[in-house]
């Protein structure tokens, strides 16, 4: 549960907190405000270990993995990465003495003006002030984030867009693109012998997984951002289909070997919805194809 923390006596310890999921617009300006006053810890929950949100089963956008990624681009000096079943009993006041004050040293906690913590999410921004005038830290909050129309930005909307294909507004209230950053695994190697290499990488069980079909993406090699198309879907074409849907990336003009490597690829637009081909050669002329579209969006 403790952070790792390097940071030294005389720096003032910041605590951005909440779930976010996504690590979107809102999530970004709590951590920015949080990493400007000082060494900034990021207080969350690991993915998996959310059952719910709001009484509905939550189906999260990042992994632990990927998320904890994400809040260390934004600002994150260290981590928290909590088990919420292990701390989902504590009461608001021990919450914060025990893992804000005793563990982390905080002096100022950082949160959107909607955030809840404690047991069954009891407590809010007035509690944790109150706290804070007893145990010693402030408390800053940061205005809800809205989009160009003035609508609240939420991860709620962010999954619904991913569900519907709409990946370029999915993007715009994340601030930047959607990614995948897991773990290569190995494949069956029918996109290879197609002519198609693909890295293939595996969304959790109860992860958020974008509309099935194909994407003009960027996937990282070595730093430079490269060109590819991106299948996310069960492969209908192929005879032993997959029954959970999986992301297969084509790399143009690259070829390499990434099996048990993490790799990053942005999704930036949605080119057609999934199908089922007659033969493999119908696939393999509609995979040049969908290479021809995405070069028009990622080149």
């Amino acid at each position: 549960m403790a952070a790792q923390s390097e940071q030294s006596g005389n720096t003032c310890v910041s605590a951005a907190l909440g779930l976010f999921d996504g690590v979107h617009l809102g999530h970004r300006s709590v951590l920015a405000s949080a990493a400007a006053r000082g060494f900034c810890h990021a207080v969350t929950f690991a993915a998996e270990t959310v059952p719910q949100k709001h009484g509905q089963p939550l189906s999260y956008l990042y992994s632990t993995a990927q998320k904890e990624y994400l809040l260390r681009s934004c600002g994150a000096r260290s981590v928290m990465m909590l088990d919420f079943q292990k701390v989902s009993h504590m009461d608001g006041y021990t919450f914060c003495k025990e893992i804000l004050c005793d563990t982390l040293h905080m002096q100022t906690a950082v949160c959107g003006e909607d955030y809840r913590f404690g047991h069954h999410a009891a407590y809010g921004v007035e509690d944790l002030r109150r706290f804070g005038a007893e145990l010693g830290f402030a408390v800053v909050t940061v205005p809800q984030c809205c989009d160009t129309n003035g609508q609240p930005i939420s991860s709620s909307r962010i999954r619904l867009l991913l569900e519907q294909g709409e990946i370029a507004a999915a993007n715009a209230l994340l601030g930047e693109e959607y990614t995948l950053y897991t773990e290569v695994i190995h494949g069956n190697a029918i996109g290879r012998t197609l002519g198609f290499p693909t890295a293939n990488q595996p969304f959790d069980a109860l992860q958020c997984i974008p509309k099935r079909g194909v994407y003009a993406s960027l996937t990282e090699i070595d730093g430079v951002w490269l060109p590819s198309v991106t299948n996310i879907g069960l492969r209908p074409t192929i005879a032993e289909a997959e029954k959970q849907p999986l992301a297969e990336t084509h790399i143009l003009q690259w070829s390499g070997e990434l099996a048990g490597k993490m790799l990053k690829v942005r999704l930036c637009r949605y080119v057609r919805p999934e199908r089922k081909f007659a033969s493999a050669e119908d696939l393999a002329a509609q995979i040049q194809s969908d290479i021809l579209a995405c070069r028009t969006f990622v080149e």
